[in-house]
């Protein structure tokens, strides 16, 4: 089962529950950083996942540009999406899955 990371935004049991309907695993990290390194915020969930998905409207610039270098780094397949919605995000995992597959 594929494994994709969405970044930024609140409804992680939304998420959740979309991607398992969709046969894929979902996680979901709010984007929120607390001091020190914001790689370290990010760099499990990346580790774990095949296409990374970044809520563009729904995350500080900062976790966004940390997000898509580590992503890049970790040669894991990464797109933006600008709307909040998790249908929107859910949908554009599963386009990135199913391309990668």
């Amino acid at each position: 089962m594929k494994t994709v990371a969405i970044i930024g935004g609140s409804q992680t049991d939304t998420f959740k529950k979309m991607g398992e309907k969709r046969g894929i695993i979902v996680e979901h990290h709010d984007g929120k950083t607390g001091g020190g390194s914001v790689e370290s915020y990010f760099q499990r969930i990346i580790n774990r996942a095949d296409v990374v998905i970044i809520l563009k409207g729904a995350i500080k610039h900062t976790s966004m540009w940390a997000v898509r270098e580590l992503a890049e780094k970790k040669g894991k397949i990464i797109d933006y999406h600008d709307g909040f919605g998790a249908s929107g995000a859910i949908n554009k995992a599963m386009r990135l899955v199913d391309e990668g597959a």
